[in-house]
């Protein structure tokens, strides 16, 4: 339970990267999701490499027509989770997904947050080379991102403000 309670959005990151072994410790936490129906057909996709992430950050930006945007908050790590653009339940998969990695990443002291611009950018020519340029099928779609890297500095915990309500 303290995994959970101490789970924090971070959103500045140093220049260190995370180990390869911890990726993979966190992408394989996100494969053990439940997935609606158990389709597990989501593609977790790891990056590392500085210039394809720069290359990503270009295609966001270009979407957003914004070449001042900075959501992926200068990490050296993101992941994404592709989903089929047909698959009704991809919202509801990629949470699950992001969660068992955001705890994991937690876990392993790796710092993270959620990125969502990406969900209503399928029709996007900009992301859509991108996703060409990993070898991505034209028929997946970036459902969610997960920046991640070492924290600049430590989060205060703060009192969660649900409501609750027992009958």
């Amino acid at each position: 339970m303290d995994i959970i309670k101490n789970r924090r959005s971070r959103r500045k990151f140093t220049s260190k990267k995370v180990s390869l072994e911890n990726m993979k410790k966190i992408v394989e936490a996100g494969t053990y999701a439940p997935t609606g129906m158990n389709k597990q057909d989501n593609i977790i996709v790891a990056i590392s490499d500085d210039s394809t992430i720069e290359n990503l950050l270009k295609s966001i930006r270009k979407h957003l027509n914004n070449e001042n945007y900075n959501g992926f908050y200068n990490c050296k790590n993101i992941i994404l989770i592709l989903s089929p653009h047909d698959n009704r339940n991809r919202k509801f998969d990629c949470g699950c997904i992001m969660q068992n990695m955001m705890l994991k990443a937690c876990e392993l002291n790796v710092a993270n947050v959620w990125i969502n611009q990406f969900y209503d950018s399928y029709d996007s020519k900009h992301i859509r080379k991108f996703l060409e340029s990993i070898d991505i099928d034209d028929d997946y779609e970036i459902t969610c991102a997960l920046a991640l890297g070492h924290s600049e500095e430590t989060p205060k915990i703060k009192p969660n403000k649900f409501k609750t309500k027992f009958i």
